[in-house]
């Protein structure tokens, strides 16, 4: 049991503070909103002790944000605000059970708890944010959701903890080790390479849904992609967030009829081929038309995903709503026991895949940069489970995709690359 005035620091949270300050000023943010490196240790020891709590049966799970009232003072003044802040008429000493007790209050989805770090840290007050948050995902959050950037720091299960500027996440701890080695192979050559075929006949296909009229408004070449991936990313945020893990293979279109399916996968449930599994395909393609057409108002020649997000029109909107439900069902699929399996247009095949086969991968590599061009070789057995199956299904498959996200938060993109069975460390 932990102690209520408990005062001593976990060597982990302050090198953990260590690395914020180095992150935070690679990313010119604005240290003046930091406490001293010390205190900004204190907060991070008490975030982390909290998460080794749980309050009856469950884990804690909250977010504090480290600003003085006179950070909100607008928001106190007018309770129409936006953002909805909540002032304590007695602050409580930021301690880890005092997490644990106002953590069901906060809730970790709506609202944070807002700390006063100016002298010894102390809960002041709460920010009710609701859950739009959570539909956004990283480097694409709006300043429109009302949050300062100031340091905000998530308790997601026992020793995951998130250290974010506002929205914008900076640096993230699981199973007692600092995140800090890692990729975004969304942002590399091979990944979207893969769904190029699928880009191309989505923008084949827009262009068949004209009239008559060509319209001169075109959408750029990667906005099929960008948007794609957004929603893939927004599944295995929700995913990690849930503590439960989960697994997402994609497959070649000719894949989803072919012998293969029945030799490497044994389905808990397979969906019927028709038109209900191609959701994707048809939001996107009404997304596409509306934003060119919005575009062309506009006098845009081409539309990017930039343009798009800056777009408001309530029809983008609603259909931008569809994309959010589609991830979340992505994320509910994958955390039944199991793969959810789709193929590169993003149909649904099925979910609760087991993956069969007796072979015996010894050793996987591990990408060293974007493209793996720098590999380390390292034994597969070291490895959980879940990631030893999506290691043994693309060494026999080398066109599947598979990304694992384990239950300590920690994701891999697994493929065969270059000749190589490859996984990269999925860091946004």
């Amino acid at each position: 049991m932990l102690s209520e005035n408990m005062n001593t620091d976990s060597v982990y949270p302050a090198n953990m503070a260590t690395a914020l300050y180095e992150e935070w000023q690679k990313r010119n943010l604005d240290c003046a909103v930091l406490p001293s490196l010390e205190t900004t240790a204190v907060l991070l020891d008490a975030m982390y002790q909290a998460s080794l709590l749980r309050e009856e049966t469950e884990p804690i799970q909250c977010r504090i944000i480290v600003a003085p009232p006179t950070e909100f003072a607008g928001q106190l003044a007018d309770g129409a605000s936006e953002l909805q802040v909540l002032r304590f008429t007695e602050p409580c000493a930021m301690t880890p059970h005092q997490l644990r007790k106002l953590a069901a209050a906060a809730g970790y989805y709506r609202s944070l708890l807002v700390v006063d770090a100016n002298s010894k840290p102390n809960i002041w007050g709460m920010a009710v944010t609701g859950t739009e948050w959570v539909n956004h995902v990283d480097g694409e959050y709006s300043t429109e959701l009302g949050l300062p950037k100031r340091l905000v720091i998530h308790c997601i299960g026992p020793g995951h903890l998130i250290a974010a500027s506002g929205f914008q996440r900076v640096l993230e701890t699981s199973g007692g080790k600092l995140l800090t080695e890692g990729f975004d192979p969304f942002r590399s050559l091979w990944l979207p390479q893969r769904f190029g075929d699928f880009r191309e006949r989505m923008l084949e296909a827009l262009d068949a849904d004209q009239d008559h009229t060509p319209s001169p408004t075109q959408m750029c070449d990667s906005f099929v992609k960008d948007v794609a991936q957004g929603v893939v990313r927004r599944a295995l945020r929700l995913v990690k967030n849930s503590g439960y893990g989960g697994m997402l293979v994609y497959l070649p279109e000719d894949f989803a009829n072919s012998s293969y399916l029945d030799k490497w996968l044994r389905f808990r449930v397979l969906f019927c081929d028709d038109d209900s599994t191609l959701r994707f395909r048809r939001v996107m393609l009404a997304l596409m038309k509306r934003a060119r057409q919005v575009g062309q108002a506009l006098g845009f020649a081409v539309v990017t995903y930039a343009d798009y997000e800056r777009m408001q029109d309530a029809e983008l909107a609603q259909i931008e709503e569809s994309l959010i439900e589609f991830a979340h069902l992505l994320a509910d699929l994958m955390s039944v026991d199991g793969s959810l399996v789709l193929d590169r247009s993003f149909r649904l095949i099925g979910f609760g895949a087991e993956i069969l086969g007796d072979s015996h991968v010894k050793t996987i590599h591990r990408g060293l940069d974007l493209e793996a061009g720098k590999t380390l070789v390292e034994p597969a057995d070291s490895s959980g489970t879940r990631h030893r199956s999506a290691y043994r299904l693309v060494d026999g498959l080398k066109d599947a995709l598979a990304v694992v996200v384990s239950q300590d938060g920690d994701v891999r993109f697994v493929a065969h690359h270059h000749g190589k069975l490859t996984y990269w460390p999925y860091l946004p």
